[in-house]
């Protein structure tokens, strides 16, 4: 009996005539399942690519000064479109001051804005006279003296700029402070009928 054949060509694997691999192995199956992964995973991803990123109000880092309802941008950040701010008055804390010489005139105020919805504090006396109401901003809530300047009927020109301090001996609790003139005074008097400003 013979010997078989040695295969000269270096080439050991197989015997001379076999196909490398069997014919049933689905390879073009294997790479199909690949492509069609890769692309799912493509679709996925690709609307967060495309998404724009998020403003500096709503991601706010140690600013996500809990905003108040409808305040669209925290204090030290300036919106480039101009939008009218809604202040939930229930959400504005008002400290009235009396700054005249007529007794009871920061209550009444004080009433007034209670019926008109704002949270108000117990009404005080501030450290001194003025010629016209001022409304100061405590903590910066320019949206906040807007409203309470509007309820009260007073001009922009009464709201204070936000770096200046309101002349009472305290505002804990206060997002607003009302100091009550002459102009208020003769609105809300003790025994006066007080009624919404015109407009």
């Amino acid at each position: 009996m013979s010997a078989a054949p040695v295969n000269d060509n270096g080439s050991d694997d197989h015997p001379s005539g076999a196909s490398p691999e069997p014919p049933d192995r689905p390879h073009s199956g294997r790479g199909l399942a690949i492509v069609i992964v890769a692309v799912v995973i493509g679709v996925l991803l690709l609307p967060s690519a495309t998404r724009a990123p998020l403003s500096a109000s709503a991601v706010s880092s140690g600013t996500t000064t809990t905003l108040a309802p409808g305040k669209t941008t925290p204090p030290g950040h300036s919106s480039s479109t101009t939008t009218s701010t809604t202040v939930a008055p229930a959400s504005i804390h008002v400290l009235v001051a009396n700054a005249t010489l007529v007794n009871g005139v920061a209550g009444s105020v004080t009433t007034f804005l209670t019926s008109k919805g704002f949270g108000t504090l117990t009404a005080t006396n501030a450290l001194l006279k003025v010629t016209a109401s001022e409304i100061f901003t405590v903590g910066g809530a320019t949206a906040d003296v807007q409203a309470v300047a509007a309820a009260l009927g007073l001009p922009a020109s009464s709201i204070e700029p936000a770096a200046s301090a309101a002349p009472v001996a305290s505002t804990t609790g206060a997002n607003v402070v009302v100091i009550v003139g002459p102009d208020l005074a003769s609105r809300f008097h003790p025994g006066a009928t007080t009624t919404a400003p015109p407009g």
